[in-house]
């Protein structure tokens, strides 16, 4: 089983907007949207917009700098592969937002209350 981290209260963790933490060395932006929660990479991989700061809409997270958008879901914009944000593998275990250390995530999955993910 890989190692875990704590990353952020899940009640601290604002709706539909990003939120930056920095934790084991990586740049996150988490994102609350229903009852998922979704760790990518903060940096756009096109212009190093903070993503955490960009417009979100559904599932789908602007960067603030050039709008490039990427889905949470799959984290792939439309065009290049070369432009695609890391998504982390997170879970929420007693009210934490948890980060499993040397997992990216499964693509079209979000993490929930309770260690369950999203099918």
């Amino acid at each position: 089983m890989a190692a875990t981290i704590p990353l952020i209260e899940l009640s601290a963790l604002p709706e539909g907007r990003g939120q930056r933490v920095c934790k084991a060395g990586l740049d996150l932006a988490l994102f609350k949207i229903g009852d998922a929660v979704y760790a990518i990479e903060d940096s756009c991989p096109h212009s190093g917009g903070s993503l955490s700061n960009g417009k979100v809409q559904g599932t789908r997270v602007t960067c603030p700098v050039h709008r490039l958008t990427f889905s949470l879901e799959n984290v792939c914009p439309p065009g290049p592969p070369t432009l695609q944000a890391k998504k982390f593998a997170v879970h929420v275990q007693d009210g934490m937002v948890m980060l499993r250390l040397g997992e990216h995530a499964p693509q079209d999955h979000g993490a929930v209350p309770d260690g369950k993910e999203t099918p």
